[in-house]
């Protein structure tokens, strides 16, 4: 009963040290949670090379029907430029002094009111309107099919390279030296023919499909020979459509749908999507692409 007190002064400290290493610990596991999320993972360094998509379109129509335009315009020119000679002998010397003074006169007043200010800004109202969005797409437009193709493959780089780097990845556009490790993103654009086969798309055929497929497949720069598809056997004759192809099974694949006169809109929307998918692939091979 005497050193009752003593133990019970010893009890409190301990339990209060006790107490005091318990807050501590779950302070600091408090700090281990709440530290990754504070800090997410950094975007993956891995080099993204963008391949451009694959648009095929018509031969230009041959262009020897100017040269035999140009050659008669050529001849005739000179005839009678060479036979005017007697103009300058006439006698009427002093005709032309009397009457010319009053001609040049009253042709210049009629000559602006002839070409009135007012017509070339209604021709040109909707030269600006049509010239501002680069899509759609129209193939009767004045360009060739090969400029139209172009510019639609030129602009589905250009929107998806933005948003990749945007969102921090390391991307570029395919050139003649690409990195040896790494992703790259290439695409075709396709069709399918009447009997359901899965055929290379032509721009400014006659096809009448009103949409595209388009199929983007996701390559490892290190294995970089892997075909995005290969050519049936067997190729139809048909002017329609391109060949008849088989796509590549072995690969990460995505088929995607859009118009054949696609919007602004229509393209960044598919870009994002394949964003995701370059996202969700490295997600998942975190290692694959970095050998």
């Amino acid at each position: 009963m005497f050193f009752t007190p003593a133990r019970h002064a010893k009890l409190t400290c301990a339990i209060r040290i006790f107490v005091f290493f318990v807050l501590t610990t779950a302070f600091g596991i408090f700090l281990s949670f709440a530290q990754p999320q504070a800090t997410e993972s950094p975007v993956p360094s891995i080099p993204i090379v963008i391949s451009d998509f694959e648009l095929f379109s018509v031969p230009a129509p041959a262009t020897p029907s100017t040269a035999p335009i140009a050659a008669p315009a050529a001849t005739p020119s000179a005839a009678p430029i060479a036979t005017p000679p007697a103009m300058p002998i006439a006698t009427a010397s002093a005709a032309p002094i009397a009457t010319p003074s009053a001609t040049p006169i009253a042709s210049p007043p009629a000559t602006p009111i002839a070409t009135p200010p007012a017509t070339s800004p209604a021709a040109a109202t909707p030269a600006p309107g049509k010239q501002m969005p680069p899509f759609p797409l129209v193939n009767g437009d004045i360009d060739l099919p090969s400029v139209q193709a172009r510019r639609l493959t030129d602009f589905f780089t250009a929107t998806l390279l933005q948003i990749l780097q945007k969102k921090g990845y390391n991307a570029s556009r395919a050139s003649g030296q690409n990195p040896p490790s790494g992703a790259m993103i290439r695409g075709v654009f396709a069709e399918t023919d009447a009997k359901n086969r899965i055929r290379r798309s032509l721009w400014g055929g006659t096809s009448a499909n009103p949409r595209f497929f388009l199929y983007v497949g996701i390559f490892n720069l290190a294995r970089p020979n892997q075909p995005l598809y290969q050519p049936a056997s067997g190729q139809p004759a048909n002017s329609q459509y391109g060949p008849v192809i088989t796509l590549n099974a072995y690969i990460p694949l995505a088929k995607y749908e859009l118009d054949k006169n696609p919007s602004e809109e229509d393209v960044r929307k598919i870009c994002t999507q394949i964003a995701a998918s370059l996202a969700a692939l490295l997600a998942a091979n975190p290692t694959a692409f970095s050998q």
